[in-house]
């Protein structure tokens, strides 16, 4: 294989979506291809690729498992398939996996005559999948927590406090109530080494970054923590986890040949292992300190590098390992109240019209007015309800309703900014905008205000799944070289400059911190 046929593909198993980004050795993007689980695989009967009763959100495990089904079908027709040499990616982070002892047998022995999906329909003990968005484990979190002596000590210990949609703490919720279906379970993935397990026809490790999503990796080792095991999940889960974290830039093995008499793949195409989608983005943005990204999806997240040293673990945002530097850290905030919820004011008071949205955040900024839209049940903060408050005082809605359009946007983005200041000493230098709300200027304009930086957009939407074909190259290399490395040999399109900060508006942000922390406090206080 020439170095000019050699290609690398990348996937990302996200909320709504199963994407695909095919790049090669000179990290151009040849190819990319989605499936949508509403539109294509409609008879799952999900809403924006899930299914929420209440706080618990899942969705169906063997959905994901069709995906792979069509997305592979649609490569099948490409010509660059027979040439990919590696594959990585992401899922998203958190969700987990419930293999049958059934289930890895046939993953063992997959037939290329027929799909995964027939092969794999009885292969989960579980067939609802817990995913992300779901916040029903908060008694299990608290319990986590104390067991340890507090939400800092497991922040200390973990990089992140008890959180809902850490895998532990949902696996805890299984143990404790579905324990005849979990004692059936012989092994648990996440749903990035679920793929890579699907790939590999065998059973495959998470990388450290998602091991740090599970409130049961030690942050500092990247091993699995003992104590924290046996609470969640007994004796047993250290067997039904398997396998310890491992690095990136490493081969797993080689592809299933499944995977190569079915769909035409080269049987000397590597597995590597498989990481979370903001991890994933942030291998794509190839970081440097000082360095922000924003990403503005389904949840809104906030990525930044931290070297050692520079990172503190707190109680509200996570300290994580980092995809490709074994001794650095990749610090973040999430948000679920993301995209979704911004479309549900746009509906609400744009008319449902972007256009007339844009005009709205157009408008200047009502200083005397602040809103919380917790649509759903918010991490930071935990709190859940739409709040809003004119001069300071609580109301049901503003004298001016269309004011929600700006203050919904300015209100998450200020809360980025001071968590972002608690977590690190480190100042930003710019902000790398990326996800779907990334299209819109507007709220780019916003956001390089709120922050007083320079937002820049990298060319290429689907940045976790590029971020995969980055980790497979990487993989590769078998550790011939480091990643920053093997990037600055590629002549890499520098992202390109959105707008800069009107530093009187930024000025005016400043000083409205102290008023909306006050506020921010009222509105968690109620709950």
């Amino acid at each position: 294989m020439t170095s000019d046929t050699a290609y690398y593909l990348g996937l990302d198993l996200s909320t709504q979506q199963l994407k695909c980004t095919v790049m090669n050795d000179a990290h151009a993007i040849v190819l990319e291809e989605a499936v949508n689980f509403d539109r294509d695989l409609p008879e799952f009967g999900t809403k924006h690729g899930a299914i929420q009763h209440g706080d618990v959100v899942t969705s169906p495990t063997l959905m994901w498992v069709k995906a792979m089904d069509i997305l592979f079908e649609r490569l099948k027709k490409s010509s660059v398939i027979g040439n990919i040499q590696g594959i990585s990616g992401a899922g998203q982070q958190h969700g987990s996996v419930y293999w049958s002892e059934r289930g890895m047998k046939a993953l063992h022995q997959l037939d290329a005559n027929k799909t995964l999906a027939e092969q794999l329909s009885d292969g989960f003990t579980i067939d609802q999948s817990p995913i992300w968005q779901d916040a029903s484990t908060t008694q299990e979190c608290r319990s986590l927590e104390n067991l340890v002596g507090g939400p800092q000590a497991l922040a200390d210990l973990t990089g992140s406090k008890g959180y809902e949609r850490f895998t532990g703490n949902q696996i805890a919720k299984i143990y404790n109530t579905r324990r005849e279906a979990y004692d059936e379970t012989k092994h648990i993935s996440l749903v990035s080494s679920f793929i890579a397990s699907v790939l590999l026809g065998r059973l495959a490790p998470v990388d450290s970054p998602e091991g740090s999503g599970t409130n049961l990796m030690n942050i500092q080792t990247h091993q699995w923590e003992d104590k924290l095991l046996k609470h969640c999940g007994g004796d047993s889960l250290h067997e039904k986890l398997g396998l310890e974290p491992v690095e990136g830039g490493i081969e797993l093995g080689k592809i299933h040949p499944f995977f190569v008499e079915r769909y035409g793949f080269n049987p000397d195409c590597g597995i590597m292992p498989f990481t979370g989608d903001n991890s994933a983005t942030l291998v794509s943005m190839n970081l440097k300190e000082g360095d922000c990204v924003v990403s503005l999806g389904t949840s809104d997240t906030v990525l930044v590098y931290l070297k050692q040293g520079a990172a503190k673990a707190t109680t509200e945002a996570h300290l994580m390992a980092h995809p490709t530097d074994p001794t650095g850290f990749m610090g973040m905030l999430c948000y679920k109240n993301g995209s979704l919820t911004r479309q549900h004011i746009r509906d609400q008071y744009a008319h449902g019209d972007w256009d007339e949205f844009n005009k709205l955040l157009q408008e200047k900024t009502a200083q005397d007015c602040l809103g919380f839209y917790y649509s759903m049940q918010e991490i930071i903060p935990f709190a859940k309800g739409i709040y809003r408050f004119q001069q300071g005082q609580p109301v049901q809605e503003f004298a001016d309703p269309s004011v929600n359009v700006r203050a919904i946007v300015e209100s998450q983005f200020m809360s980025m900014r001071i968590r972002l200041q608690r977590m690190t000493t480190v100042e930003s230098k710019r902000i790398l905008a990326t996800g779907g709300a990334a299209a819109n200027h507007e709220i780019l304009k916003i956001l390089s205000n709120v922050f007083g930086l320079p937002v820049y957009k990298q060319k290429g939407m689907n940045s976790a799944s590029l971020g995969g074909s980055l980790l497979a190259k990487y993989g590769t290399l078998h550790g011939k070289t480091s990643f920053q490395d093997m990037m600055k040999q590629q002549q890499a399109d520098e992202p390109e400059l959105v707008c800069e900060p009107d530093l009187e508006s930024t000025k005016q942000y400043a000083a409205r911190v102290e008023e909306y922390n006050r506020l921010e406090k009222q509105v968690v206080d109620q709950q």
